[in-house]
């Protein structure tokens, strides 16, 4: 599959995930910080709005067949940042969210990686 597409549906992936969390960020966050406060819904629709920045992004960069490397990048920093910020926290949130979290958010950093290098190419 060209670069273009899977750097397309990674864009597409996280600005729809960016989408939820600003919509209905909720179910989101008592899953991954065990949680739905006001502040949680703040720090949530922060990450969504980042999320729907970075992914329309490399959408929009591949979409005029323009290089798509520094919006991969720059989910690749927030994706690692999301992975450590997780697995700091600990037992302090649900097993079950920091599993997800950082399996979604390792595998995506070292796509944005893989991706970003092939374009390059």
């Amino acid at each position: 599959m060209p670069v273009s597409v899977l750097a397309t549906i990674l864009g597409a992936g996280r600005a729809l995930l960016g989408v939820a969390l600003l919509v209905a960020p909720a179910p989101i966050l008592r899953r991954w910080v065990g949680r739905a406060d006001a502040p949680a819904v703040v720090l949530g629709r922060c990450l969504g709005g980042r999320d729907v920045a970075l992914g329309a992004g490399v959408v929009v960069a591949v979409a005029r067949g323009g290089d798509p490397s520094p919006w991969l990048a720059a989910g690749v920093v927030a994706d690692t940042g999301d992975t450590v910020a997780t697995l700091a926290a600990g037992d302090r949130i649900p097993t079950t969210g920091r599993i997800g979290t950082v399996a979604l958010a390792a595998s995506s950093a070292l796509a944005g990686v893989a991706l970003a290098v092939a374009a390059r190419r």
